[in-house]
């Protein structure tokens, strides 16, 4: 806990002068300055804080000041959360919070206008106020390459006879490539598609100095830091590889791939700010919304209410109908082509979001959860089977469409009736089949409530 130097009261963090404040005696301190000042009864390797454990799941939050947790960060219940004081190794670095929480809810409520089919329950200001300012582990990986990089090429030469002749041609470069600040969290339960939408501004980074952490939360790694050693090394290859291209040496001697194989050569950890949101639903699945507290970026799962979709997507048909009847005359046939294609498009999307929940379900789609499984996940096979039934299940409705719409067309029939009364069938099977749509929609906006009671990795290693 951080103590004012000048009357000994709780201290916080002001995001906006970027100073921690004394709200008792006014003073305001530069926190690296702050730190000098204080007196450790222990190694400065290790800081100490007041560890929160969710009964509910299991989720241990830190907090280095008074401030209590009144629900969940992670699972959003508002049950009475143990705490015990525990002591953990400093990371390397640390990025401050620049965004306030009144800026962070100002940024969801916006993101939310865009989002016309939104339930309302996701609105409600007693849930924006659940927003709570956590700093989150990650590992910064430094990746480098200096060396000859040998690649080939080939050029048109000349045609002769039956054949086009090529001069190919070895290209070496010398390359002097490194990269810092790559950086992925090292949470098991922060799942790599929000992660990966908030990207940090590593120029913002700061040596890690624990009053920065003041008045906010904080979580401890459970996942290895070398879990994303070749994720760090492919993204800085490939951007090598983009650099090299535009080089005109390469370009001349036709080499369009060039390849430069960077390596890890450290790992630090990170302390960076995020703002988390847990809301619950009906069922009880949650939906997550995460705002980065350096740049203001925003992720979130944003559900969609059924009645408020059809509602709109009827309007917006009867607005289409009746535009297209001033002057443009519309073939039987082509209103039957339309409907077929509609259930195309619906048949494609279901099948593309089936595959996406298989994926979620067997955490296929997230390192860090699959790092801390067992091996007693399903077989390859199994998965196959389990989305050939979901597929089935969900596109039935979208094949009756197709084969109603084929065997019209293919028949030739000259009645305008069987067009119309076959379209009108097609597009009562397309609406039926919008409600599995946004079922499985809002399938992949949910998340099961997490059960963190056992957490792996190395809690306090670097």
């Amino acid at each position: 806990m951080s103590k004012c130097p000048n009357c000994g009261g709780e201290l916080t963090y002001d995001v906006g002068a970027t100073k921690v404040v004394c709200p008792y005696c006014k003073g305001e301190f530069n926190p690296i300055e702050l730190e000098t000042k204080e007196k450790y009864a222990s190694s400065r390797d290790t800081f100490e804080g007041r560890s929160f454990n969710c009964r509910e799941c299991g989720a241990q939050l830190m907090t280095f000041d008074e401030t209590a947790i009144t629900f969940c960060s992670y699972c959003g219940s508002q049950n009475v959360i143990e705490s015990k004081m525990v002591k953990i190794n400093n990371p390397d670095y640390v990025i401050p919070f620049k965004i306030t929480k009144d800026e962070c809810i100002k940024i969801y409520k916006n993101h939310l206008k865009n989002s016309l089919f939104v339930p309302k329950y996701m609105k409600e200001d007693v849930t924006v106020e659940k927003f709570r300012g956590i700093f989150m582990p990650y590992a910064i990986y430094t990746t480098s390459f200096h060396g000859k990089s040998s690649n080939t090429g080939e050029v048109y030469s000349h045609h002769m006879g039956n054949y086009d002749y090529y001069d190919k041609y070895t290209i070496h470069a010398y390359v002097d490539a490194e990269y810092e600040g790559v950086s992925y969290d090292l949470l098991s339960k922060f799942y790599d598609k929000y992660s990966m939408s908030i990207p940090f501004d590593f120029n913002g980074i700061e040596k890690f100095n624990k009053n920065y952490l003041i008045s906010y939360y904080a979580d401890t790694k459970d996942v290895d830091s070398q879990l994303y050693d070749r994720e760090a090394e492919n993204v800085t290859s490939s951007n090598s590889t983009k650099y090299l291209i535009k080089r005109r040496e390469f370009s001349k001697y036709g080499c369009h791939n060039p390849k430069v194989g960077l390596k890890v050569t450290s790992r630090k950890i990170g302390m960076f700010p995020v703002y988390f949101l847990a809301v619950k639903d009906k069922k009880g699945d949650l939906h997550y919304a995460i705002v980065n507290g350096q740049t203001g970026k925003i992720a979130a799962d944003l559900p969609i209410d059924f009645t408020k979709f059809i509602i709109g997507t009827l309007l917006l048909t009867l607005l289409v109908f009746v535009l297209l009847q001033f002057g443009t005359v519309i073939l039987p046939k082509t209103v039957l082509i339309f409907s077929l294609i509609a259930s195309i498009i619906s048949m494609i999307i279901s099948i593309t979001q089936s595959k996406k929940i298989v994926q979620r379900e067997n955490n296929h789609d997230d390192i860090g959860v699959l790092s801390t499984k067992n091996e007693t996940e399903e077989s390859s096979t199994n998965i196959a089977n389990k989305n050939k039934k979901i597929k089935f299940k969900n596109i039935y409705k979208q094949v009756i469409g197709v084969v109603i719409a084929l065997l019209v067309l293919l028949s030739g029939t000259i009645m305008d009736e069987a067009y119309y009364f076959s379209s009108f069938v097609i597009f009562i099977l397309i609406l039926l089949s919008f409600n599995d749509l946004i079922k499985e929609h809002n399938i992949l906006s949910t998340n099961k409530p997490p059960q963190l009671e056992k957490r792996g990795g190395d809690e306090n290693g670097k």
